[in-house]
C-alpha cells in the first residue's frame, strides 16, 4: 500500500468511497491481533501548536507510554491532593509559627499537624 501524507483536516474532511469502507469493514472484523500496524505511519505533532489537543480530544490520537519505560517506573501518588486556601496574613503568620515551633519541614505539614489536633 502506497504512503500517503495528508493532514489531519484534509483526512477529515475527505469523503470514503465504497472500496474503503469495505476495506474497513473487513478490517473491523478482525481481531487487533491479526491486523499489520508495522506499516502505519508515525504521527508527529508539535507541541503547543494546538492541533495535538484537538487530536487527543476528538479521539483521533491516543497518548501512551505514560509512566516511564518500565512498569510501574515513574513518580508514585503521594495520596495527597492539591487544594487552594485564602488564608488571612495572621493565620499565615501562626501557621508559619507553629512549623517553625515544631520543627516541621514546610508549611503545608503545618496544616496537616494543626488539622489533626481538630479531629482528636
Amino acid at each position: 500500500m502506497p504512503t500517503i501524507k495528508t493532514t489531519l483536516a484534509e483526512t477529515k474532511a475527505r469523503k470514503l468511497t465504497a472500496a474503503d469502507k469495505a476495506r474497513l469493514a473487513k478490517l473491523a472484523a478482525k481481531p487487533d491481533a491479526e491486523i499489520d500496524f508495522s506499516d502505519q505511519p508515525e504521527i508527529i505533532l508539535r507541541h503547543g501548536s494546538g492541533q495535538a489537543d484537538a487530536a487527543i480530544a476528538d479521539g483521533a490520537l491516543r497518548v501512551v507510554g505514560r509512566g516511564g519505560k518500565r512498569a510501574g517506573a515513574g513518580r508514585r501518588a503521594l495520596g495527597k491532593t492539591r487544594k487552594t486556601v485564602k488564608l488571612s496574613p495572621a493565620a499565615v503568620r501562626r501557621l508559619e509559627a507553629y512549623a517553625r515551633r515544631h520543627k516541621l519541614p514546610h508549611f503545608s505539614a503545618a496544616i496537616e499537624a494543626a488539622s489533626e489536633l481538630l479531629v482528636k
